[in-house]
């Protein structure tokens, strides 16, 4: 499976998805924020990181280019279930703009999510 970069800043939202990705064999480090998971992405080989847009010191749509920089090859995934002033499914555009290599609207399923990862690492 795959080392997965899991940066949520909702801590409920990050241990159940911590959970589902591990019981399918993927290892997970979490980050509660966009600030946290640029300390964290140069640690360990990450395939894969799956950013929530809404957080706090960084939000996502920041966060996605500087995680490209600092690892092309890493591949994106956006998540948001936030629609403040109805722009949610544009912000989600705008983060495949931004190089998210995909994107889920929350809430997703398990079988989105599961089919999503798949697409990107195989």
């Amino acid at each position: 499976m795959a080392l997965v970069l899991l940066v949520d800043d909702d801590e409920q939202v990050r241990a159940a998805l911590k959970a589902l990705l591990e019981r399918d064999g993927h290892s997970v480090t979490a980050a509660c924020d966009g600030l946290e998971a640029l300390r964290t992405v140069g640690t360990r080989p990450f395939a894969v990181a799956l950013v929530d847009l809404y957080m706090p010191n960084m939000d996502g749509l920041e966060l996605i280019p500087k995680l490209k920089v600092q690892v092309p090859d890493l591949r994106v995934v956006a998540t948001s279930g936030g629609y403040e002033e109805g722009r949610g499914i544009d912000l989600l555009r705008a983060a495949e703009r931004a190089g998210a290599d995909g994107i889920l609207a929350k809430p997703f399923t398990i079988d989105e999510l599961r089919t999503t990862l798949a697409s990107l690492i195989g």
